[in-house]
């Protein structure tokens, strides 16, 4: 990981988040869940979070999304219980209340309400999937104690929500299965459960994209995710980081895509897109797109005038304005996947950071979900050398990527710090994000993590 030299005298010196030895918070969480819960957990499972190069805000219209894993993500240590409770105890400082309990019986939609419907929410899920899933066979009065450490910034865009859910996923079916040995049908099925629970249990308006990058990434690797069908292929990132770096920002802004602004956008679009013809947007444009296509459907939409009763009630400019969106975002994530696959013999970092910087762009003014430290961090990196950055995840919060040349790392992140403190904004964090490999169990019975001490 980057260390940058001692700052300039004046200057303000970046914070950035080291990556996590999971080998250590799981010595830690070890002694923890015994000291909560009064017994050994049976093993302790983590699943990282994700950053998203592009496909913001159209998972749910059929499109590409570019995600991969990170470093950083949630450790959920478990024991299963047989009378039907989920206890639950997270050790964010800001989140922890001490054990919570919730009758597995009583989880449903709006049910239990908080981080604890992620955890939840992922065992209903469970049960939903689990009569198609081969191997999984949930038994009567099946609950658990649950303790969850996360190293990703809560509210920050880059799944927290999702890797919670992801790593409970994991603990719950191998406590049940006895195994962690999943197969990709059997992961993308577990993806489909968690995904079914933030948008029936929790009651955010996702589409799969979080759930589907923290449990079938691999490392090194871009997840080329087709939403249509969830097909994925793997794209190396090698060319794209050949001499650059993907670097966070955690603006410290939360956010929380259970809100009305996230659900808003979304009904926008698919209203837009039902008005047009197709149940998925996607399906609006050909199999390989040009800017022509794009085109070609806002003009469309402009003969046609539509009015807010033709769009069920929505604001016809604002549903354009999704649109746009939605169907640009959808050609740069298949320019960037065709860079990816060394289809077009370009520079691929700058041509990738040309792309995410118009991606930006869309966030701000179309899909209207950018915020102000996010724009003064995007035109900010952009003028201290970086090649690229923009807005990823939902929006209304959460964090910036900027693509990097190795040697602006430090002229970059001092940029970036110095800005908003200058504008009096809160102090950002720098991550360093790699691509990591998918949700997998971190230690069972943990008896070799038991006498190593805790660091």
């Amino acid at each position: 990981m980057h260390q940058p030299h001692p700052a300039e005298p004046g200057s303000v010196a970046p914070e950035w988040v080291p990556h996590p030895d999971n080998a250590v918070i799981a010595r830690s969480g070890l002694e923890n869940f015994e000291r909560v819960f009064g017994r050994r957990p049976e093993g302790i499972w983590q699943s990282p979070g994700r950053a998203n190069l592009n496909g913001e805000h159209i998972d749910f219209l059929g499109g590409r999304c570019l995600p991969m894993a990170l470093p950083y993500g949630t450790l959920v240590a478990a024991a299963p219980r047989t009378d039907g409770l989920l206890r639950m105890r997270t050790l964010e400082p800001t989140l922890d209340e001490g054990i919570v309990e919730v009758r597995v019986e009583d989880i449903g939609p709006g049910r239990p309400e908080g981080w604890t419907g992620y955890v939840a929410g992922a065992l209903w899920g469970l049960h939903e999937v689990a009569e198609c899933t081969p191997g999984i066979s949930i038994p009567e009065g099946f609950g658990a104690d649950m303790l969850i450490r996360s190293t990703l910034p809560v509210g920050g865009g880059l799944s927290s929500s999702a890797a919670l859910e992801c790593a409970s996923i994991l603990a719950f079916a191998g406590m049940i299965t006895g195994s962690d040995e999943h197969d990709d049908a059997r992961r993308a099925a577990l993806a489909h459960a968690c995904m079914m629970a933030e948008v029936r249990v929790v009651g955010a308006s996702t589409g799969g994209l979080d759930q589907t990058a923290s449990l079938r990434s691999h490392a090194g690797q871009v997840v080329s995710l087709d939403c249509r069908d969830f097909s994925i292929t793997y794209r190396s990132a090698d060319a794209l980081l050949d001499g650059h770096r993907l670097i966070g920002v955690d603006t410290r802004t939360p956010h929380w895509l259970g809100g009305h602004e996230f659900s808003s956008r979304r009904l926008d679009a698919e209203a837009a897109a039902r008005f047009l013809g197709a149940d998925r947007l996607r399906d609006l444009l050909p199999e390989t797109p040009s800017q022509d296509d794009v085109e070609t459907v806002l003009r469309r939409w402009e003969d046609a005038a539509p009015t807010a009763e033709q769009l069920e009630g929505r604001d016809p400019g604002d549903a354009f304005r999704r649109l746009r969106h939605a169907l640009t975002e959808m050609l740069r994530s298949e320019q960037i996947d065709a860079l990816l696959a060394g289809e077009t013999g370009v520079s691929v970092p700058c041509a990738v950071g040309r792309i995410l910087t118009s991606g930006h762009a869309s966030m701000r003014d179309d899909a209207e979900a950018s915020f102000a430290a996010a724009d003064l961090i995007v035109d900010t990196a952009l003028s201290a050398g970086a090649d690229g950055a923009r807005l990823i995840g939902g929006g209304f919060g959460g964090s910036v990527l900027m693509l990097v040349p190795e040697r602006n790392v430090e002229a970059v992140t001092q940029a970036v710090a110095a800005a908003v403190v200058r504008a009096q904004l809160p102090s950002v964090r720098f991550l360093d994000l790699r691509p990591a490999d998918s949700g997998h169990v971190v230690c069972r019975d943990c008896l070799e993590l038991a006498g190593m001490g805790c660091s």
